[in-house]
């Protein structure tokens, strides 16, 4: 009995050749997440082609500033 566990286990244990392909698909799988993840954080941030009407609007609606500030920046622009 003991000799078939080990030469079950030693041949990739219980998963057999699935199990190592597996691990090596665990690498590519984190570079993937690592290059979705800056992509996404890219694509939020402003590239500079906001016009300063767009960017007071955002402003004003993550409450950076007041109704008051918003209106006075718009007329002076």
């Amino acid at each position: 009995m003991w000799e078939w566990c080990f030469n079950n286990f030693s041949r990739g244990g219980i998963f057999g050749w699935m199990g190592g392909g597996l691990m090596m698909l665990f690498p590519i799988l984190i570079i993937v997440l690592i290059f979705y993840l800056f992509e996404k954080r890219e694509k939020n941030n402003t590239t500079g082609t906001d016009t300063p009407l767009e960017i007071l609007k955002k402003r004003y609606a993550r409450g950076e500033i007041t109704k008051e500030e918003f209106d006075e920046i718009k007329k002076d622009l």
